[in-house]
């Protein structure tokens, strides 16, 4: 199998996750990084034998880089992933990708001219436990979809909206709303809705939410709760805190079927799905809860190994642009909920015509 070579384009926390993917698939190896702070680049691709760019040009025109992962504050996914794609890369992006549909569904465009791949990074879908419970409500065990709660429920230290959770980079965008485009919803909620979506195969069709900022001195919303109708008739209801006291990281989700019920506790931790049935299902019992064995998967590994098999076999990557615009429109009609009062729909391209 041929090595394909990864340009990162921005080195905080993000690009570490991705650059430890690397290092565990055969199909892939660092071939440079570029970063405005020069020492994270270097951190990154010294260790690997990898080239330290000192401009995106450079990364760019780099013959070595095959793909280029873009990781930098979400206003500069889309500018970046646009270069790159001008360069005939294949781009792996991190969420949202875009800001706004308009802009990404122009990078759809751009890279189907170029037949370039064009993926994004959802790592909480790839994980074991959803993987296994997809299966499970795919195959029917637990009836009908009826209501899906999610929880997202964090205490971010102050340092956060500075710093990120890693640390590595110090320049505050995540605080304002003009370059990180959202608060706990966009940031956080974002993953929990694309594994939503993933999981039953329904589309959020209307939002009535409520955000706020109640505790950060920040620009974006720290709290929010939000109703969600799904084709098919079935309601989701979310709940987000980006400060809730002695809180870690839990990102929960429950979905109740017309024959049993399947909980997600901690997708990223690792924690196994469980599932209660009304009637037995294989080896799972009826009337009581069942712990569903499923591998350990890396999220970033798994998200990785696709896409480098996408660009390998030139196939569409499994999670592209239109699940991104998904998730994205989503946000988007939350947003707009909570600022005009009112239920606001969520604009599928698919159904509403755009290309």
């Amino acid at each position: 199998m041929t090595r394909l070579g990864v340009g990162v384009a921005g080195c905080g926390g993000a690009a570490v996750d991705l650059c430890h993917a690397i290092d565990e698939l055969p199909g892939g190896r660092l071939a440079g990084a570029f970063d405005l702070v020069e020492h994270l680049a270097a951190s990154l691709a010294l260790p690997r034998g990898a080239a330290v760019h000192g401009s995106l040009a450079s990364l760019l025109a780099d013959p070595a880089v095959d793909i280029v992962y873009v990781a930098v504050p979400h206003h500069l996914l889309a500018p970046i992933t646009r270069q790159a794609l001008q360069a005939n890369r294949h781009v792996l992006v991190e969420k949202p990708m875009a800001l706004d549909l308009a802009e990404l569904r122009a990078l759809e465009r751009a890279a189907a001219e170029r037949d370039r791949r064009l993926g994004v990074v959802f790592p909480m879908r790839m994980t074991g436990p959803v993987r296994a419970a997809r299966d499970l409500i795919a195959a029917g065990a637990i009836g009908q979809v009826r209501a899906v709660r999610i929880r997202t429920v964090i205490d971010k230290p102050d340092s956060y909206w500075e710093s990120g959770p890693s640390g590595r980079v110090a320049d505050g965008w995540r605080s304002r709303r003009a370059k990180a485009g959202g608060g706990v919803v966009l940031m956080n909620v974002l993953h929990q809705l694309d594994a939503l979506r993933y999981l039953t195969g329904l589309e959020v069709i209307r939002a009535s939410a409520e955000i706020a900022t109640l505790t950060a001195k920040v620009e974006v919303e720290d709290n929010a709760g939000a109703v969600l109708k799904l084709s098919g008739g079935a309601l989701a209801t979310l709940a987000a805190s980006a400060h809730s006291p002695g809180a870690r990281a839990e990102e929960r989700i429950e979905i109740d079927g017309s024959q049993g019920r399947i909980d997600l506790p901690d997708p990223y931790q690792g924690g196994q799905a469980r599932v209660y049935l009304r009637q037995p299902w294989g080896d799972l019992s009826a009337g009581r809860w069942n712990t569903v064995d499923s591998p350990v998967l890396g999220g970033y590994v798994e998200v990785l190994r696709g896409f480098l098999q996408a660009v390998q076999a030139g196939l569409a990557p499994p999670i592209g642009p239109r699940d991104a615009a998904a998730a994205l429109a989503t946000v988007l009609a939350i947003y707009q909920s909570a600022e005009t009062g009112q239920s606001a729909d969520v604009i599928h391209a698919e159904r509403d015509g755009h290309a």
